[in-house]
């Protein structure tokens, strides 16, 4: 079974194209397979513990050929939209560098735990250098009225050893902690979604969203239009269920050229 008519797609990283530091086998040669065929891509990863830029020198490491302007992390899209609502925003990170550092050039201040009661704004994502004194102060600026923003909710994400607790994970403890649910721009967001159709600049028809988790990439794509591939790595036999939902569903990434139709 091939698709129809594809001149963009949106890749999933953590699960699709690697797990860890662990490249899927074949996945840099079906990207380049992609590129030679004119498809457009862009990698857009739940994943905010490092940067665009840093995501590309990763995936460089690995063979897989990717540039600045083709990266989407759920970091980029949490520091947009506090940037776009209150401009200059405290917020308080229980995050890694990954959003720090895209927040910073939009003229956003994370501010030390410390300072809780100054924070606009609390901001998680995957942090594996977490402790209960950023815990506890991240639950106490909620409590203080601090809007509280999530940039996935990935209850586990994809390891070389296994699943490890993701943002979602420790969003839900801060819920259980304060009473107050998230607000998560991650995927499957419309607001996510929709930054990663702008960078392809394709309508929704044309575009396939390729991952491994029907929860997030599958409905990602559903949450603007668009079709999606699901892939047996990374995350699939935990989020296998519905795999219905999705239009096509194969082995891995390396499949994927084989399916599309360009033309």
């Amino acid at each position: 079974m091939t698709l129809g008519r594809v001149r963009g797609l949106v890749i999933d990283l953590d699960g699709c194209v690697y797990v860890g530091d662990r490249p899927v086998e074949g996945a840099a040669e079906a990207i380049k397979q992609l590129r030679r065929m004119g498809v457009g891509v862009v990698f857009m990863t739940n994943n905010s513990t490092l940067t665009r830029r840093q995501y590309v020198e990763k995936l460089s490491r690995m063979g897989v050929e990717a540039y600045f302007e083709e990266v989407l992390t759920s970091g980029v899209v949490a520091a947009r939209f506090i940037a776009s609502r209150q401009p200059g925003s405290r917020c308080l990170a229980v995050a890694e560098d990954g959003f720090t550092l895209e927040a910073q050039p939009l003229g956003l201040r994370v501010i030390d735990p410390s300072e809780w009661r100054r924070a606009d704004y609390v901001v998680v994502g995957l942090d594996r250098r977490l402790s209960y004194e950023k815990l506890a102060k991240a639950a106490l600026a909620i409590r203080a009225g601090a809007f509280f923003l999530a940039t996935n909710l990935d209850n586990v994400y994809p390891s070389e050893d296994g699943f490890q607790p993701g943002a979602g994970s420790i969003a839900a403890l801060l819920s259980t902690a304060t009473g107050v649910q998230p607000y998560s721009v991650g995927k499957p967001s419309k607001e996510m979604s929709t930054q990663a159709l702008g960078l392809l600049r394709l309508p929704a028809d044309e575009v396939v969203f390729v991952g491994d988790r029907v929860d997030t990439d599958v409905a990602a794509a559903r949450a603007v239009g668009c079709r999606s591939i699901l892939v047996k790595t990374g995350a699939y036999s935990l989020f296998s269920k519905g795999t219905a939902e999705a239009d096509l569903v194969v082995e891995s990434i390396a499949k994927v050229p084989e399916v599309l139709s360009v033309k």
